[in-house]
């Protein structure tokens, strides 16, 4: 995992997933959005930059520097659950928004070594994912493909490194015996995300805040991410953060294998806008909960050749993320 800080990570990682599960629902619900391009799922040039942190306020005083210090072999479950809605036109033609079935996945944390500067060895495995919530409005035959696709996931694990700053330092994915090539796909662009929260390097207090720019890439498309934090809460290691994030992408070509011979994909828009709180406990690795949602607007063209007409399709996704320990 690459060093990227973990509201915008699961903000493209979440809007991915949506992307690559949605079409096999709209198929069955719209023949509007059935028409989107297929190619939204492919491949993604994994290039991150390192982000950059501001520190805006420190905070009142007494002030302390945060730094994880978990000890070794202590455990973390945590189940994620997810919630998107989206809506899709083209060329103006609306589709109903189509609400996708909560996802709920599980996943453990166990720390196997302590470095002695801080550097933290954990192992990660993927211990369930499933359907949640009402799916009767949703074909049978819909909920089994969507299933199916959040199953392949359960006994993914891997090994990874972190500093005592929740900044990745590298690791690797293992997958059980017979995973696609689809889903290695999918890990290898997580394994690119920062799935863990910086920290300043500087004393903070109650009122601090800072600022977390970086810029990344998902789908192919190149997006710049501003996180805002505000320490709202610090007393016995305990850390309440206030959130917000801002996403944004300029006009770009999209290269994409499924396109035909001569036809052309461009970006023309992408504004994303979220936040949420989160509480981190500095004796474990991962934060105990949080809450966030995020609301995304795409504008894509695609051209074909031969064809003097543009589809224009936008998108408006709506997601809601919380994380529980378990």
């Amino acid at each position: 995992m690459k060093k990227r800080q973990f509201i915008a990570s699961l903000c493209l990682v979440s809007a991915g997933w949506a992307i690559e599960l949605s079409p096999i629902v709209t198929k069955a619900e719209s023949r509007i959005v059935a028409q989107q391009p297929a190619s939204l799922a492919a491949e993604p040039d994994r290039r991150s930059t390192h982000p950059k942190i501001e520190l805006l306020n420190p905070g009142a005083e007494p002030r302390q520097q945060l730094r994880l210090e978990p000890a070794i072999n202590v455990k973390q479950a945590r189940v994620i659950t997810l919630k998107i809605e989206r809506g899709t036109s083209v060329n103006a033609q609306s589709s109903p928004a189509l609400k996708l079935p909560g996802a709920v996945m599980t996943f453990e944390t166990k720390v196997t070594k302590i470095d002695a500067n801080g550097d933290i060895h954990y192992e990660f495995f993927f211990a369930n994912a499933d359907i949640a919530g009402d799916t009767a409005n949703f074909p049978a035959t819909a909920i089994d493909a969507l299933r199916s696709q959040l199953k392949k996931m359960v006994g993914v694990k891997g090994s990874f490194i972190m500093d005592n700053r929740s900044f990745d330092k590298g690791g690797k994915f293992i997958y059980p015996e017979g995973v696609d090539s689809q889903l290695k796909q999918q890990f290898q662009q997580i394994s690119k995300e920062q799935l863990s929260l910086p920290l300043p390097a500087e004393a903070v207090g109650k009122g601090a805040k800072w600022r977390v720019f970086s810029a990344s890439n998902f789908n192919g498309i190149n997006v710049n991410n501003i996180v805002t934090y505000e320490l709202t809460g610090l007393q016995d290691g305990v850390v309440t953060l206030n959130s917000s994030i801002e996403q944004q992408a300029n006009p770009q070509n999209l290269t994409r294998p499924q396109l035909p011979a001569g036809a052309t994909l461009t970006l023309k828009s992408f504004v994303g806008q979220g936040g949420g709180e989160f509480i981190i406990r500095l004796d474990q690795l991962q934060p105990v909960r949080f809450i966030m949602s995020f609301n995304s607007h795409t504008e894509i063209v695609l051209k074909n050749p031969g064809n003097p007409e543009e589809l224009t399709f936008k998108t408006q996704m709506s997601m809601e993320m919380t994380l529980d320990s378990k």
